[in-house]
C-alpha cells in the first residue's frame, strides 16, 4: 500500500506509516502526520479510525479481491480487498485487513482470487469505511503465493449484529469491527428465522438471543428457522441505518458470495 499526498479544498494530506504504506511525499511536503495511531503497525486501522481525513486519496495494493457485486446496470463495481498474508506482518491477521471500494466499473471486471491494486478517496457509507471513485488495476503475481482463506469465527456472538437483542439498539460482536469487509467462515450456525427466500435472515449460536444478519446483498438464500448449517462464509459487512440516530447503532451483517459459501 502507498499514499497519494493530494491537494483538496488547500489541505494537503499526508501520512506516516508503516509496513505496507510508503509516502509518495517527502516529509517536508506533508502537514499532518499521524504516525502514532496505529496499533500493530496496521494501515487499515488507520483510515478506520481516519474516515474524515480531508478526503485523503489512497493507493492500495496489492490485495487480493475476495468479492464483488456489480450494480447500476453494469456500470458499478463494489469490491472487497483483503491485504495477502504474505504481505502482512501482524501477529493479529486478518484482523484490520480488509477495504471496501466502491467506483465505475470500465474494462474487465476482477474475479474472486484475483490480486489488485486500487486507488479512491477514504469515505464511509452507512457507517462502513470505503475507498470511493475508485479504479482498479491488475497485479499478477504480486499477492505471493499463499491465498486468502477464511478467517474461523469462534461463534456467532464475536462478530455478532446484536449481542443482545433485549435492548433498544444494536450492539456489534466483540471482533465485529475489527473484521469489517474480512472473508469470515462460522460453523455450526443456527437459523434463527425464515425469509421466505427474499431479503436477510438471523443465525445464531442458539435458536434465539444474539444473532448475525446474513444479507442476499451478493447472493440470495432461501433460510429455514431451525435449520442448522454446517458451515457459513461470507463477507462481515457494517451498513448502519439510513438517515441514523446520532450516533448510529452500528449494524453489522454476513454477505455469502454464492451458493458454495452456505453448506448444510
Amino acid at each position: 500500500m502507498n499514499v497519494l499526498c493530494k491537494r483538496r479544498s488547500a489541505l494537503r494530506c499526508g501520512i506516516l506509516v508503516f509496513l505496507l504504506l510508503a509516502s509518495q511525499c517527502n516529509a517536508a511536503s506533508v502537514d499532518i502526520v499521524f504516525a502514532s495511531d496505529f496499533q500493530n503497525s496496521q494501515p487499515i486501522q488507520w483510515v478506520r479510525h481516519h474516515p474524515k481525513a480531508g478526503g485523503a486519496s489512497i493507493a492500495l495494493g496489492p490485495a487480493y479481491v475476495t468479492a464483488m457485486r456489480v450494480t447500476g446496470g453494469g456500470t458499478l463495481l463494489t469490491l472487497y480487498l483483503q491485504v495477502p498474508p504474505q504481505l502482512n506482518g501482524n501477529a493479529d491477521y486478518p484482523l484490520w485487513s480488509a477495504l471496501k471500494t466502491f467506483g465505475d466499473l470500465s474494462g474487465a471486471t476482477p474475479a474472486i482470487g484475483d490480486c489488485v491494486r486500487a486507488e479512491g478517496f477514504i469515505a464511509l457509507f452507512h457507517g462502513a469505511t470505503e475507498l470511493a471513485s475508485a479504479v482498479w488495476t491488475a497485479a499478477p503475481g504480486e499477492c505471493g503465493a499463499t491465498a486468502i482463506t477464511p478467517y474461523l469465527a469462534a461463534s456467532v456472538l464475536s462478530v455478532a449484529t446484536d449481542t443482545d437483542p433485549g435492548t433498544l439498539d444494536n450492539e456489534p460482536g466483540a471482533n465485529a469491527e475489527s473484521l469489517e469487509s474480512v472473508l469470515v467462515r462460522l460453523n455450526s450456525a443456527t437459523v434463527q428465522t425464515s425469509n421466505g427466500g427474499t431479503g436477510s435472515f438471523k443465525i445464531g449460536d442458539t435458536l434465539s438471543g444474539p444473532y448475525l444478519s446474513v444479507a442476499g446483498f451478493i447472493y440470495q438464500y432461501t433460510s429455514v428457522s431451525g435449520s442448522v448449517l454446517a458451515s457459513i462464509t461470507g463477507i462481515l459487512d457494517e451498513f448502519d441505518l439510513n438517515p441514523p440516530p446520532d450516533p448510529p447503532p452500528k449494524v453489522y451483517q454476513l454477505l455469502p458470495r454464492s451458493s458454495a459459501d452456505i453448506v448444510n
